[in-house]
């Protein structure tokens, strides 16, 4: 936990540096730590060491012979295994790092002002959701980076529809959850600009979404096994907390949909992404299997927070919400290091110097 919450403090640093105008390079510092961190990671999440095993049982024979392994893993992650045998484990591991620093990177510097690319970095690192459990999940974590490059596509003045579409195939043959994203070319294409009344239908849709979750369980339940029997091992619910937290998304919720509607047209496309991905929590509470498809669009937020934030007009209310977004991550991230769930796994954190051989 030390080692990221101080990588956490300096990668802040050096993006809160950017403020000032002749200061440029703090962003790509930001991210030059951030990659240096991941790419020497060892033995760091829940699911590393199943990744280590499954690559070297992938790359133990020439011939792509997938009798045993390709139940486990898409056919398109055999074959990056595969390509990545000569260097080995840690050298992919790196380049999927330096694959997500990139394009991490270009998102916040596309879409973040300036003066707010530390508080893009500060979610990046301290909200559990995404740098710490995409370091862990690899797979999910590959694909929602090719999603975000996908985007590119669908934003300005120019739509690339085979492309999008090409790249989000793609991407389902590393993890078939990204066909879930075909459909956002078709979101892309409605033009809805949220009001006040709008706002409060589909806030009131969120809330309700709460209460019947579980009623809805047993039908999704049904449609995982029939059609992703391979994430069958999702299915699952958990507790909800005190309720601070509901609360406390419930109100950013509100004020993505409020400052929606104001969006230029680039933007606006994340807006509607985060939006829908706030849909996922509820029933994600009752259905882990929603909870990890929701991370496709929930990343979406580490840019969409900040720019709400740069349009409060209150510097008081401004002031108010940076800090309310600083707190409930800030407790999020000791919390998340000190859950079974995810002690063990990465409390210590250990580089490729540790390992006892070199993969």
């Amino acid at each position: 936990m030390l080692a990221t919450f101080i990588l956490g403090i300096f990668a802040v640093l050096f993006a809160y540096l950017t403020k000032y105008s002749d200061v440029k390079w703090g962003l790509k510092a930001s991210f030059s730590f951030i990659f240096i961190f991941l790419a020497l990671r060892y033995n760091f999440g829940n699911d590393y060491n199943a990744y280590l095993d499954g690559f070297v049982e992938i790359t133990k024979y020439d011939t792509f012979s997938f009798d045993e392994i390709y139940g486990n893993f898409e056919l398109g992650w055999i074959i990056l295994c595969k390509l990545f045998r000569p260097l080995g484990f840690f050298a992919f591991v790196a380049t999927l790092a330096l694959f997500n620093c990139i394009v991490y990177y270009k998102l916040i510097e596309k879409f973040v002002p300036q003066e707010y690319y530390w508080l893009a970095v500060f979610l990046y690192i301290f909200s559990p959701d995404f740098m710490l459990i995409h370091s862990s999940a690899m797979r999910q974590s590959f694909t929602i980076a090719l999603f975000i490059v996908a985007l590119n596509y669908l934003n300005g003045l120019h739509v690339h529809a085979f492309r999008y579409f090409v790249i989000v195939i793609f991407a389902s043959f590393f993890h078939t959850s990204s066909l879930i994203l075909i459909p956002v070319y078709f979101i892309n294409k409605v033009d809805l600009k949220i009001n006040r009344n709008y706002a409060v239908i589909i806030f009131s849709a969120y809330i309700s979404l709460f209460v019947f979750a579980k009623i809805l369980l047993p039908y999704i339940d049904q449609f995982i096994f029939s059609y992703f029997a391979k994430y069958s091992y999702y299915v699952g619910s958990t507790e909800i907390g005190t309720g601070y937290g509901l609360f406390v998304t419930s109100f950013l919720f509100l004020m993505v949909l409020l400052k929606q509607g104001i969006q230029r047209d680039e933007s606006k496309l994340i807006f509607n992404l985060a939006i829908i991905g706030f849909f996922f929590i509820p029933i994600g509470i009752v259905l882990t299997m929603i909870g990890r498809a929701g991370m496709y669009f929930q990343i979406m937020t580490i840019v969409v927070y900040p720019i709400m934030i740069y349009y409060i007009k209150s510097p008081i209310f401004r002031s108010f919400t940076i800090t309310i977004l600083i707190m409930i991550n800030i407790y999020r991230f000791f919390q998340f290091f000190s859950s079974d769930v995810y002690k063990e796994a990465f409390e210590t954190y250990q580089t490729i110097i540790s390992a006892p051989y070199y993969f």
